[in-house]
């Protein structure tokens, strides 16, 4: 066969084999490595969503309690009504940047990218929650910050007419 001997022909046969099961590690570790990708992505998305929870639990637990809610408020010198505003507020804002984190990190599929920054827009349009992003956006990532400003409330975006 060809001038091949049996010798020849196993190491020919050996030489395919290892080239075959090279390609097939490389592509398996390539494949390792997007899913370890996708799983750290997801992990941070995850424990971003957690801390916001946290925060909307305490202040939610705090409104549950009305007599506490207010000592704390006197005790702080708040203005219990605009300090209320000023969380709701954030937790519009963090709402929104949860999100935005899952379609940074592709959790979430780009086809509702754009259904999701609708509803960003309206609630970046609510002045309080304007307000709030002004005195708080430097504690946000400079992407995010790019994203609202550019994407949320430029004065190129505009709100579709309501009905």
């Amino acid at each position: 066969m060809f001038g091949l001997n049996l010798s020849e022909i196993v190491s020919l046969l050996m030489v395919i084999f290892t080239c075959c099961i090279t390609i097939a590690n490389l592509l398996m570790w390539h494949s390792t490595r997007r899913t370890i990708r996708l799983q750290v992505s997801s992990n941070y998305s995850l424990n971003h969503q957690s801390i916001i929870s946290g925060h909307r639990e305490l202040f939610l637990g705090l409104l549950h309690q009305p007599d506490l809610l207010k000592t704390f408020a006197t005790a702080n010198g708040l203005n219990l009504e605009k300090w209320e505003l000023q969380i709701i507020s954030a937790f519009f804002i963090n709402h929104t940047f949860a999100h935005y984190l899952n379609f940074k990190n592709k959790t979430l599929d780009e086809a509702y990218l754009e259904g999701f920054k609708q509803d960003a827009r309206e609630i970046f349009s609510l002045t309080t929650v304007k307000e709030q992003w002004q005195q708080a956006r430097s504690v946000y990532s400079p992407a995010f910050q790019e994203f609202v400003d550019t994407e949320l409330i430029s004065d190129d975006v505009t709100l579709p007419a309501k009905a």
